[in-house]
């Protein structure tokens, strides 16, 4: 039994989130989605609404990630460098992401937990939840134009993706800067990870319940042998 414990807690050790410092976030390519035209302000804008897939390279190991963005006002790059934190920072300083509203972290993390999964693989729907995070985190400050190729049926998908009231949610941000810039002077997109369960962090996790329930079934069969024994030795 204790080396069943240790196990757990090692395992448990090893799936904990942990932060991460001065990573670089490589641009890979586009994941499901589809290319939307937007009017923000007096200017059109030809974009992506949708995942963008990167590869994390933190502490020597290269991980491949899937992010939705999170800042309509800026021009992603191939190469990025920034750090890894989570949208409760933007909660705290909405400078992070230019003319996000009240609690824009909060609303973006809710709507990429739980609704990322289920739009993976769909482009009418993952272009219709990234729709959806910027009108939760800006409002009425753009507009998706009719011309968009399969309009309605993308803003059909996000109209069904609401927010909450009250909402308090997090998720892992990469703030992706230029030296020390944020906001609208950053060079490059501040991204919402989808947080993806990898084979090897299920594995971490079944192994101690496939122990547990072992050593739940040999504690009945050892009661049971020893409740006969006794039964035996009374007749």
């Amino acid at each position: 039994m204790k080396f069943l414990i240790f196990g757990c807690l090692v395992g448990a050790s090893l799936i904990r989130p942990s932060a991460a410092a001065a990573d670089s976030l490589t641009y890979t390519g586009l994941g499901s989605g589809a290319w939307v035209t937007l009017k923000l302000g007096g200017v059109t804008e030809t974009g992506w609404a949708g995942e963008i897939k990167w590869t994390l390279n933190a502490g020597g190991v290269s991980t491949a990630v899937t992010t939705y963005c999170a800042d309509l006002f800026d021009d992603a790059k191939n190469i990025q460098f920034g750090t890894l934190e989570t949208t409760q920072a933007l909660d705290s300083n909405p400078s992070l992401s230019h003319g996000a509203l009240p609690n824009a972290g909060s609303k973006a993390a809710y709507l990429v937990n739980t609704n990322a999964n289920t739009a993976h693989g769909s482009d009418t729907q993952a272009a219709g939840l990234q729709i959806a995070i910027w009108q939760a985190m800006f409002g009425n400050t753009f507009t998706v134009l009719s011309s968009t190729s399969n309009y309605n049926a993308i803003m059909a998908a996000a109209a069904g993706y609401g927010v909450p009231v009250g909402v308090s949610s997090i998720a892992d941000y990469f703030d992706v800067t230029n030296s020390a810039i944020t906001g609208s002077g950053a060079n490059g997109q501040d991204q919402v990870l989808v947080g993806t369960p990898e084979p090897r962090t299920i594995l971490l996790m079944v192994f101690p319940v496939v122990g547990l329930l072992g050593y739940r079934r040999r504690f009945r069969q050892v009661a049971a042998r020893v409740s006969v024994g006794r039964l035996a030795f009374r007749n």
